[in-house]
């Protein structure tokens, strides 16, 4: 589902589409109030039956009926629930794949600024806070309406003066209700937002809690968690107040109306008639006090949705390209880099980089930490934003191709692996859109009850147990295969959340593998073998040329002699191109790169070297 346009975005638009069950929960509440009415009528009668004559023969058919009515309001106040409720729960999903729909389009640079903890609060808390606006709060709304309408009908056919004076402490009631409504709406965003820095915090602690027990910060964490917990109990104690002194003033103007239909109806009605218009202002009562409760939902809802709407404003900084993909048989993965300069809060990482990768060669970048190595490979991979004309692919500016075609065009495999808590197998295969493999466990599990299905088995990328052959090329060449098979469940070992079952360099060879299975015209290496000793690292790239040279690869490593291979090395230096060659080129010149390699080497390598370069001079 697309979506939503923000101009036309309401909180209220989500409900359109179920115009049919919202207006047939109307019908039925209108019904409802309309039966009710029955009750107090039955009652007079009643009344009126005891004080006749014959009163066991004419009560039992008032009683009958009152019974009647009761039974039908309670059938149509049951199916108005029901329509009315069902509607909001459609729209919340409506909503919630929107919004989770949008934030899949934002870049990195929304979820630097905007913690993650509180992106789910408004995903979670919010949203269902806007649904109980929609379906308690339409009920209620509406719910009130009639009985209004319908009472009051009543209440004048009796006695039009005592009505008049019966209703004279509502308004006074909507007064009350709007100086609370501003209250609760302000109270309530505060709560959220407090809400929502809570989340975050938690988010926080939970995924970095190997720190905290390794410095033993438990106690500190703990105490920042209880300072943000009385934050969001003060909050909470505020919004309380203005929302428990709201319902008791309310239900004593409310009351107010009593006396007054005692004191003026007694004088002007027959018993029967008192008795019959005390219920019908009874009726009234709970409408009266639930108007509290509603203005209390509404604002909290309008207080979520202005979160959501936050979010929904927000635009993704990268934008689509307008124009057309490059045809699938002409992309080649040429790349070029013409004057790239990139600023962040007004420094340059990237100062008029310029680059040329022809097809089908390997490009090392090197250089030392901060020199913006992987600010220019999330331009390459469009992640941050790039200006006009500095990037260039198969001769496209970047910027004007399709999104999808760009990221499905490179294969990406960063330094900070992130795995999904699920197999391996599925881990490998969402690098080419697939992957669901049920672990032989579970597989069991489902089987005994009879729950494992052919759709099930056909989405899954080891069918029968048997691996895809791409997750096991991928695999092989990422060196992992060896690790698989130590595992019990082999590539349908479940990692865990964040792959928190595997080694760092399991971890980094994973998602290795995931970029290698995609099987992209573009390669891009990211340090990604930095958690594996230079060894194995040396034999996994070893495995690796027959796949880069297939294709335009760029291998960026902390490790020089890891680059020493590459059709050429680019050399970064504080943001700039210092040196272009190959290796042997850049260490005869005695440059940045030679710098970098000799301090790499160990003391015998590093003699060698040097005498190497005596002999050269």
């Amino acid at each position: 589902m697309p979506t939503p346009s923000v101009a036309r975005l309401t909180a209220w638009s989500y409900l359109r589409r179920y115009r049919g069950p919202i207006g047939g929960g109307m019908a039925m509440l209108f019904l409802t109030n309309l039966l009710f009415v029955g009750i107090p009528v039955s009652t007079a009668g009643a009344i009126r039956a005891i004080q006749g004559p014959d009163p066991a023969a004419h009560v039992w058919p008032w009683a009958l009926a009152m019974a009647v009515f009761a039974l039908a309001t309670a059938l149509t106040r049951i199916w108005s629930r029901i329509w009315i409720f069902n509607a909001a729960r459609a729209a919340e999903y409506d909503l919630r794949s929107d919004l989770f729909g949008h934030l899949l389009t934002l870049d990195a640079g929304f979820y630097r600024k905007n913690p993650t903890g509180d992106v789910m609060s408004r995903l979670t808390n919010d949203v269902q806070t806007v649904r109980a606006m929609w379906g308690a709060g339409i009920l209620n709304v509406f719910n009130t309406g009639f009985a209004f309408v319908t009472v009051l009908v009543m209440m004048l056919r009796l006695d039009p003066i005592t009505t008049a004076w019966a209703i004279v402490p509502f308004p006074t009631i909507v007064l009350v209700g709007r100086v609370f409504g501003k209250r609760i709406y302000k109270g309530s965003r505060d709560v959220q937002a407090q809400l929502g820095k809570l989340s975050s915090d938690l988010q926080e602690d939970l995924g970095g809690i190997q720190v905290i027990k390794s410095y033993a910060l438990e106690p500190v964490r703990r105490k920042r968690f209880v300072a943000a917990s009385e934050k969001l109990l003060q909050a909470n104690m505020v919004l309380t107040r203005v929302r428990g002194q709201l319902v008791p003033v309310l239900g004593a103007l409310s009351s107010a109306g009593s006396i007054i239909v005692l004191w003026v109806g007694g004088q002007r009605l027959s018993v029967d008639g008192l008795v019959e218009f005390s219920q019908y202002l009874a009726r009234l009562v709970w409408p009266t006090l639930a108007l509290g409760w509603m203005l209390s939902l509404m604002q909290r809802g309008q207080a979520s949705w202005s979160r959501l709407e936050q979010l929904f404003a927000t635009r993704p900084v990268v934008a689509d390209g307008a124009g057309p993909a490059i045809p699938a048989d002409e992309l080649k993965g040429r790349l070029e880099i013409k004057d790239l300069t990139i600023e962040i809060d007004g420094r340059a990482i990237l100062d008029h980089v310029s680059i040329t990768m022809p097809a089908g060669t390997t490009t090392a970048i090197v250089g030392r930490t901060g020199a913006g190595k992987s600010t220019l490979v999330d331009a390459l991979v469009r992640v941050s934003d790039i200006p006009k004309g500095t990037i260039f692919l198969d001769g496209r500016d970047l910027t004007t191709l399709p999104l999808g075609q760009v990221r499905t065009a490179i294969g990406y495999s960063p330094q900070e692996a992130f795995l999904f808590s699920t197999t391996i197998a599925d881990n490998i295969a969402m690098g080419y859109g697939s992957g669901r493999a049920v672990p032989r466990a579970r597989a069991e599990e489902l089987d005994r009850i009879g729950a494992r299905t052919a759709a099930a088995d056909a989405l899954d990328p080891m069918p029968g147990g048997v691996p895809d052959p791409r997750v096991v090329t991928a695999t092989e060449a990422a060196g992992l295969a060896k690790d698989v098979a130590r595992m019990p469940d082999g590539l349908a070992t479940v990692v865990g959340e964040r792959g928190i079952t595997l080694s760092g360099g399991q971890r980094q060879r994973v998602a290795l593998a995931r970029a290698l299975a995609k099987l992209p015209t573009v390669l891009i290496l990211d340090d990604s073998l930095s958690s594996v000793d230079a060894e194995t690292e040396r034999i996994i790239l070893g495995h690796l040329r027959a796949v880069m040279s297939a294709r335009t690869s760029i291998l960026i490593s902390h490790r020089v002699a890891a680059v020493k291979d590459a059709d050429q090395i680019v050399v970064l230096d504080a943001g700039k191109v210092a040196e272009v060659g190959t290796h042997a080129a850049l260490l005869a010149k005695g440059g940045v790169y030679a710098e970098l390699y000799q301090t790499q080497l160990d003391p015998d390598e590093l003699g060698a070297l040097t005498a190497s370069q005596e002999v050269v001079s």
